[in-house]
């Protein structure tokens, strides 16, 4: 492999061997799209062969900075030159693998969107109560940021989880570890509400019995995933809504409670 040719012939060696291991088109495409950058850095610095040192290997993931690349894109480069290097070691094209102790750069850390208390109040009173839907909005999106749950907790509620009189939800997060969470009064009237919509619901559908608390249109578990896209059409004209998720209703919760003087541990419980 002492060409450019030799080189390509090795890249394209692998891509054959991983399209006979059966990777996925995507990942094969992008595996395709991170060599191409490898080899014409290989072609460009003039490499003999792939059988070069650590610090040159440093050397691309350093350009691959200098390009500008996000720090995913670079993360994403560099996996798969190790993937490379790997094979190229394991099928003895080369002695040894200059790869091992290639890093990813640091990836930058992003806050989670937060809301402010006016903007969470002019949320809430987004959808007015008028039927079954926007009855179940109101309440998804009073309960969401009342309590700071998970969408996945919320959508996972069922009626004995709903403790009303002590304004209380009983709720199993993460690690089946069960936790009771508080709600307060304009969150449990949004839900009082609701919940006369979904027995009329249940009843002018004939639909049956169902422990969820959260019901679909078809009368079953509303989904994270119907939470997201229904919160989505209800903020479509909204400013706020390339900021509003559940996650941001969750992190405006905990924001809030703090600006208010609350334990930090106490919210973190």
């Amino acid at each position: 492999m002492g060409s450019a040719a030799g080189l390509a012939e090795a890249v394209q060696a692998f891509h054959l061997e991983q399209r006979a291991r059966g990777v996925s088109p995507h990942t094969a495409r992008a595996q395709r799209g991170d060599l191409a950058k490898l080899l014409a850095h290989a072609v460009s610095s003039r490499w003999e062969a792939w059988d070069v040192k650590p610090r040159t290997l440093r050397r691309f993931a350093q350009e691959l900075g200098e390009r500008g690349l996000d720090p995913a894109s670079q993360a994403r480069i560099l996996s798969t030159t190790r993937a490379f290097y790997r094979w190229l070691f394991e099928t003895q094209r080369i002695p040894c693998d200059p790869a091992t102790g290639l890093r990813n750069p640091k990836q930058i850390q992003r806050l989670p969107a937060f809301l402010t208390e006016d903007e969470s109040a002019a949320l809430l009173e987004l959808p007015p109560a008028t039927d079954f839907v926007s009855a179940r909005l109101r309440c998804v999106l009073e309960l969401l940021y009342a309590s700071g749950l998970r969408v996945s907790e919320l959508t996972g509620l069922d009626l004995q989880d709903l403790l009303r009189e002590q304004r209380t939800l009983r709720v199993l997060g993460k690690g089946q570890k069960e936790r009771l969470v508080p709600f307060h009064e304009a969150a449990a009237a949004a839900l009082d509400a609701y919940l006369a919509r979904r027995s009329a619901f249940l009843a002018e559908r004939a639909l049956p019995p169902t422990a969820a608390l959260f019901l679909n249109q078809r009368g079953g578990r509303l989904t994270p995933t119907s939470v997201r896209t229904f919160l989505a059409g209800a903020l479509e004209h909204m400013a706020l809504r390339a900021r509003v998720s559940p996650h941001a209703l969750r992190h405006s919760f905990a924001t809030h409670l703090l600006n208010r003087g609350m334990d930090l541990r106490a919210i973190q419980e």
